[in-house]
C-alpha cells in the first residue's frame, strides 16, 4: 500500500518485521534506521498534516541544527482518595496503567480510565479543563469502577481506546487478568459510551503491559504486546506486534512479530546498573506521523525492587514513525522522567496512558501514571503510591530547526493540494520560497517577494507581496525552503482554508475540534 506521505508499506508486514521468536538470538540491537529515511520516495506528498523536522525526510539542505524538547510537568491531577483506590492502605493507586486518556468531542470531556487501587478496578474520571476531575458514580456500590470486581481474578494492564469513526462501538478495550492460581486471560470488550462494556471477546494469550492503539495510515488495528526473553536468571521485555483491519479481527490473529526493543544507545542507569528493556510501546497518530512512547526499564530488577520497596525506574522517551512500524529514535533524553526523590510522588515506575496526549490550543497535554513507593500499611512498596501526573508541550514541540545567527533549510521535492503555506515558529524573521524541483525560485514566490515578519505563534500564515496562488501548483513537484533569523521552526503544512487547519491527526482529541483530524472548527 502507498501511504499518505508516498512511503511504501507492505500490506502484510513479514516483509518488514520478522517472527517474535527470532529475536532470541540477538537481545539489545544497534539502532535500525527506518527504510524510508534510507530511500525517499521522488516527491513527498504533504496534503495530511503539519510536517515536523523530527528526523530527515523533509530536509534536502540546512544550515540549521536540530534540537529535541521535553513536556514541562505540572504536576499531579488524580490522587488515591477512595476505598477503590486506597487498596486497605496496602498499595494505593489512582493512576493510569496503560488505561486511556481522550477527549471526546461529543459531551466535550476530557476522559480518563484508570487503575484504582494495585491490581484493583478499572476507574473512571472525567474533567472539563484537563486539570480538575471528577470521580462519577457508576457502579451498583456508588463507586466509579466500569466492570465489575472479577470474583477469582485480579486486572494487569488494560487498555482503552476511543474510536470516533464508529457508530456505536466507540470505545474499544484490552484487558488482561490473572487468577489465583496465576493463569493469563487476555480478551477485547466494546463499549458505546466508555462505560458500559460488552462481555469479553478471548484472544490468545499476550502479556500484562500489551496495549493497543489505531494506525490511520495504515488503517489497522494493533496490539502492542510485551513479550519475555529469558536472559540467565532473569526475564527481559521487548515488543511484539499483531495487526488487523479490524477491531474484532484482533481476536483470531495468529501472526505475531518481533517489533521493537531497547537497543545499544538507551543508557543504563548509574545506580542500578541494570540491561534496558523496552517495558512497553504506545502509539498515537499526532498530525502526519505517529508517536511513539518507549518506556525503558533501568532496573531493579523486580525481585531486588520488591525487597528494596522501591517503585522501578522507568522513564519515557520519545520516538517517532511514518509508517507505525518503524521508529526514529534520535532523541534519548527522556520525555518524562521520574524524579528520583525518595518517596516522591513521581519518584519512579513512569506509565504512559493509552492515547498519550490531548490537544489543548496551543497545547499538548500528557497525562502519565508516576509511583511514590508510599504505602500507609507497609511503609514502603514497589507498586503503592500511584498517582496521575500532566505535562505540557508546545504544540508540534517535539524539535526545531533552529539557530543563533540566521540559517536556512530547504525539502526535496514535494507535492500539495492548498492555497496557503503555515508555520509553526518562534523567530526574530522568517521568509520562505517556493521553488521548482530543481530549486529555481517560481515567480512572486522568491525570498524577496515573502513578506519577512517576527514570528512567536504556532501557526502563522506566510505571505508574499504578489498575488500568486499556490493552486496554481498543486500536485506540481515543488520544494519549500525557509530562512530564519534567531529563532525555531517546529512545522510547516499547507492549508486548504483560511483558518489554517492542517488536515492532520489530532492524538488523543483536541478540545477546538469536533473531530479527531484538524478540519473543522467549533
Amino acid at each position: 500500500m502507498i501511504l499518505h506521505n508516498g512511503i511504501l508499506s507492505p500490506d502484510c508486514v513479514d516483509a518488514l518485521l520478522p517472527t517474535a521468536w527470532s529475536y532470541r538470538s540477538s537481545f539489545q540491537t544497534l539502532p535500525q534506521t527506518p527504510n524510508y529515511l534510507k530511500e525517499r520516495p521522488d516527491v513527498i506528498p504533504i496534503d495530511c498534516g503539519r510536517q515536523l523536522f523530527v528526523d530527515d525526510f523533509l530536509i534536502e539542505e540546512s544550515s540549521l541544527h536540530r534540537e529535541f524538547y521535553s513536556p514541562e510537568i505540572k504536576g499531579m491531577v488524580l490522587t488515591p482518595e477512595t476505598a477503590l483506590e486506597m487498596d486497605h492502605g496496602n498499595c494505593p493507586v489512582a493512576a493510569p496503567f496503560k488505561d486511556g486518556i481522550f477527549y471526546d468531542p461529543t459531551d466535550k470531556k476530557f476522559k480518563l480510565w484508570y487503575q484504582a487501587g494495585w491490581f484493583g478496578a478499572v476507574a473512571y474520571a472525567e474533567s472539563c479543563d484537563g486539570f480538575h476531575w471528577i470521580r462519577p458514580h457508576i457502579a451498583v456500590d456508588g463507586s466509579n469502577r466500569i466492570l465489575p470486581a472479577f470474583e477469582d481474578r485480579f486486572r494487569d494492564g488494560c487498555s482503552i481506546w476511543l474510536d470516533q469513526s464508529a457508530d456505536t462501538e466507540r470505545f474499544k478495550m484490552f484487558l488482561f487478568t490473572r487468577d489465583r492460581q496465576k493463569r493469563e486471560y487476555a480478551e477485547l470488550r466494546t463499549s458505546a459510551n466508555g462505560l458500559d462494556w460488552s462481555a469479553p471477546l478471548r484472544i490468545m494469550p499476550c502479556g500484562d503491559t500489551t496495549s493497543l492503539f489505531y494506525n490511520p495510515f495504515r488503517d489497522r488495528w494493533v496490539l502492542s504486546v510485551r513479550s519475555l526473553y529469558q536472559k540467565g536468571k532473569y526475564l527481559y521485555r521487548y515488543r511484539s506486534y499483531r495487526e488487523a483491519a479490524s477491531f474484532s479481527e484482533l481476536a483470531d490473529c495468529r501472526r505475531e512479530y518481533f517489533w521493537q526493543s531497547a537497543d545499544a544507545n538507551d543508557e543504563r542507569d548509574d545506580i542500578w546498573d541494570c540491561d534496558t528493556q523496552l517495558y512497553s510501546l504506545d502509539c498515537v497518530a499526532y498530525e502526519s506521523i505517529m508517536l511513539g512512547i518507549f518506556q525503558i526499564f533501568k532496573g531493579p530488577h523486580n525481585a531486588v525492587a520488591e525487597q528494596l520497596g522501591e517503585p522501578k525506574k522507568c522513564d519515557l522517551y520519545i520516538g517517532f514513525s511514518r509508517d507505525g512500524i518503524q521508529f526514529s529514535r534520535l532523541n534519548r533524553e527522556p520525555f518524562i522522567a521520574g524524579s528520583g526523590v525518595h518517596g516522591a510522588w513521581d519518584e519512579g515506575y513512569i506509565h504512559p496512558a493509552s492515547g498519550i496526549c490531548i490537544v489543548n490550543g496551543d497545547e499538548l497535554l500528557f497525562y502519565f501514571g508516576a509511583w511514590s513507593g508510599n504505602s500507609p500499611r507497609m511503609g514502603r512498596h514497589m507498586y503503592a503510591g500511584g498517582s496521575t501526573g500532566v505535562a505540557t508541550l508546545r504544540r508540534d514541540g517535539f524539535a526545531a530547526l533552529t539557530t543563533n545567527s540566521t540559517g536556512h533549510m530547504s525539502t526535496p521535492p514535494v507535492c500539495f493540494h492548498g492555497e496557503g503555506l503555515w508555520v509553526n515558529a518562534q523567530c526574530k524573521s522568517l521568509r520562505a520560497e517556493i521553488q521548482d524541483k530543481n530549486g529555481h525560485a517560481l515567480p512572486g514566490l522568491s525570498f524577496q517577494d515573502c513578506i519577512c515578519r517576527s514570528v512567536n505563534s504556532t501557526k502563522q500564515q506566510v505571505l508574499w507581496n504578489s498575488a500568486v496562488s499556490l493552486h496554481a501548483i498543486s500536485g506540481k513537484p515543488m520544494r519549500i525552503a525557509f530562512e530564519l533569523e534567531q529563532g525555531k521552526l517546529f512545522s510547516f503544512w499547507i492549508s486548504n482554508d483560511k483558518s489554517g487547519s492542517s488536515g492532520g491527526y489530532l492524538a488523543a482529541g483536541s478540545v477546538q475540534h469536533s473531530s479527531i483530524k484538524d478540519e473543522t472548527y467549533e
